[in-house]
């Protein structure tokens, strides 16, 4: 199988990249940086932006499945002006367009924790119904804390985190959704949706996420 990933350059990206690659996949990586269209046989980087339908055709053509880790992050949101809404959630849309565009039918979208009303929050929402709506085999990941190399901060949180999940009601709840995922707990579970057709069509929060990983 050849899987297109979106966000591949970033912190989470890389990972998956390259748990794809161990984990026997092909893998066509689409990135604004100038890049070779053929690195090797199993990782093809291709130049272009996410929000170009064009570049994106040129990219998940011959692909199987599309896993969507755009994510904006707040300092290019202040330096360009734009919105979540303009890049999460407009990425989304632009992809789910040409899925169609070219037939395929596998998606597994990284969100984030449906954890407050914040403007992140409201719009990740808004890029999951998108997929939702799709009627395309969509598979949606809601970490919240993501731990990894350069992000060890949530670290200290986590056994608070843990024991606040067994208080009971709301507060307990949310506790349970936020706790600590680390990058290639996020990994294996995006390999484990490519590979369980069960898992078309359901959304995964921390609890469940970390289930089966573990």
């Amino acid at each position: 199988m050849r899987v297109c990933v979106t966000g591949s350059t970033g912190f989470v990206g890389r990972g998956v990249v390259r748990y794809l690659l161990n984990a026997g996949y092909d893998v066509n990586a689409i990135t604004r940086k100038q890049a070779e269209n053929n690195i090797d046989g199993k990782l093809r980087y291709f130049s272009g932006q996410v929000l170009s339908a064009d570049d994106l055709v040129r990219t998940m053509a011959g692909c199987d499945a599309l896993v969507h880790l755009v994510g904006a992050r707040r300092k290019d949101l202040q330096r360009t002006g734009l919105t979540y809404d303009d890049v999460d959630v407009k990425s989304v849309d632009v992809a789910v367009g040409v899925m169609k565009r070219l037939e395929m039918r596998r998606i597994v979208l990284l969100s984030a924790g449906a954890i407050g009303k914040s403007v992140y929050v409201r719009s990740k929402a808004k890029a999951e119904r998108v997929v939702q709506d799709s009627k395309l085999d969509w598979t949606i990941l809601r970490p919240a804390f993501i731990v990894g190399p350069g992000q060890q901060w949530p670290v200290i949180m986590g056994p608070i985190l843990k024991v606040m999940s067994l208080i009971p009601g709301r507060f307990g709840e949310v506790a349970k959704l936020s706790q600590n995922v680390t990058r290639d707990e996020l990994a294996k579970a995006i390999v484990h949706s490519l590979e369980r057709p069960e898992s078309i069509g359901k959304i995964f929060n921390v609890p469940e996420l970390l289930e089966i990983v573990r």
